[in-house]
């Protein structure tokens, strides 16, 4: 008989009772030579070393990592596959149970140091268990887990939250690797990095973002002084106006009670107008969060129209209103988009004045959709239009053509678009003039008019 390393031996023996002489061999098998002995055991220590290499880098890792046993939920979702189930979404909605299932009978295996320090515990030990505990604070994130699982999927990745054991709640980024081949599920790979101070930067920065655009709004107030006051002023004197007229008519003796009843209302549409026009700047000035929401963009539009009448018309500057008939709705902060649009405005209002047009100066506002599910705002002017070189640098910060000019304006109108999820863009209008078109996410995609 052969031994595991190729040779035979020629020693016997003889159990007792027996008269068969039986080959050693076939009993151990035979004695490596030293040779052999020798490279068996150089392949053994090449193993647990490689072995020990392994451990040491996964320890040390400064990414938490789980080794996780997932053999259990592999082999039913072999047996589904084989009964016909496709649609495994759909049969966890009507099978929560097995969620919860999988939750105990996948198995941490290993565990590295990160992975003890992030969730607070005392020893890896704490960790080696059932993988339950990795979806406390967001349960439904086990069954995104086996739904890409079940699907084939390679890796999940997603920004969520856990639960450490002192009961602090961690931002994290998750990510799960499913092994190839599907039978070595025992070593599917979990990562956890914390990135509660990543998230946290961001927070600050979106701050800052906002301080920064309502100090910019209320400098926009302060250019608007006297178109503003334009506005308050017309219902002041109406008010003022129709109250005098109560007066006479009371004072007269023929008390005309319907005559008295409609110089009252007007009085009160008046003061509701003033009151609105009040509010509309309070709210450019007030310090508040970033708020989306559905918005009527016909509305928004008209009512930053509202805050630049006076000073258009002052300077013998036409601005016409396109609006969409099925008044689009966005997803956006209602006073920053009235902020971009009276920028915009603003922005062409001064290129107008600089520019000195030999015809009157026009501004054209649109509002409709790109077709692609966003909506769109488009301000164009008859201006002297932007310099070819400066086209793609006027919406960067501090960047600005006017001798007096800080160079936010436009910024400031690209940082709150991008925060909503859109575009802006600027462009020179064949005929002359200038044209700025952005863009934000209707509340409803299906929605869609081409602008």
């Amino acid at each position: 008989m052969s031994s595991p390393f190729g040779q035979r031996s020629g020693t016997t023996c003889v159990p007792a009772g027996s008269q068969r002489r039986l080959d050693v061999a076939e009993l151990i098998g035979a004695r490596p030579s030293a040779d052999e002995a020798k490279a068996f055991s150089a392949s053994t220590e090449d193993a647990i070393a490689s072995e020990e290499k392994y451990r040491s880098l996964m320890q040390h890792l400064p990414t938490a990592l789980w080794q996780v046993d997932s053999r259990r939920t592999g082999e039913v979702f072999e047996r589904m596959r084989a009964e016909g189930v496709r649609d495994i979404a759909a049969f966890f909605e009507d099978n929560p149970d097995f969620v919860e299932f999988a939750k105990d009978v996948v198995v941490v295996s290993e565990v590295n140091r990160a992975a003890v320090t992030l969730f607070h515990a005392a020893h890896p030990g704490d960790l080696v268990r059932p993988v339950r505990y990795l979806f406390e604070a967001d349960p439904d994130l086990a069954k995104r887990v086996m739904v890409a699982h079940f699907n084939g999927s390679r890796h999940l990745i997603e920004e969520t939250r856990m639960l450490a054991f002192d009961g602090a709640v961690i931002d994290v980024l998750f990510s799960v690797t499913y092994p190839r081949p599907p039978e070595q599920l025992d070593t599917t790979f979990i990562t956890i990095q914390d990135i509660s101070a990543r998230l946290n930067t961001e927070r600050q920065l979106r701050k800052l973002q906002a301080e920064f655009a309502r100090a910019a709004r209320i400098a926009t107030l302060g250019e608007l002084a006297t178109s503003i006051a334009h506005e308050i002023s017309q219902p002041l004197t109406a008010i003022v106006s129709n109250g005098e007229a109560s007066l006479r008519w009371l004072a007269r003796g023929d008390h005309d009670c319907d005559k008295v009843a409609q110089l009252t209302s007007k009085i009160v549409t008046n003061a509701r107008r003033a009151s609105d026009i009040i509010q509309r700047m309070r709210g450019m000035a007030a310090k508040q969060e970033l708020e989306n929401g559905p918005v009527d963009l016909n509305d928004a539009v008209q009512e930053a129209l509202m805050f630049i009448g006076h000073d258009v018309e002052s300077k013998t500057i036409v601005v016409t209103a396109v609006v969409d008939p099925d008044r689009p709705i966005v997803m956006a902060d209602r006073i920053q988009l009235q902020q971009v649009v009276i920028n915009l405005l603003i922005n062409s209002v001064q290129a107008l004045v600089r520019g000195g047009a030999h015809e009157r100066g026009h501004i054209e506002v649109r509002t409709g959709c790109d077709g692609n599910g966003f909506a769109s705002v488009s301000i164009a002017d008859n201006g002297p239009g932007i310099a070819e070189a400066d086209l793609d640098r006027v919406f960067d910060s501090f960047f600005s053509t006017k001798e007096s000019g800080l160079g936010v304006g436009l910024a400031i109108c690209h940082t709150i678009v991008a925060a909503h999820g859109g575009e802006i863009r600027a462009t020179n209008r064949p005929q002359g003039g200038a044209q700025f078109v952005f863009t934000m996410p209707l509340a409803d995609r299906s929605f869609c008019r081409t602008l």
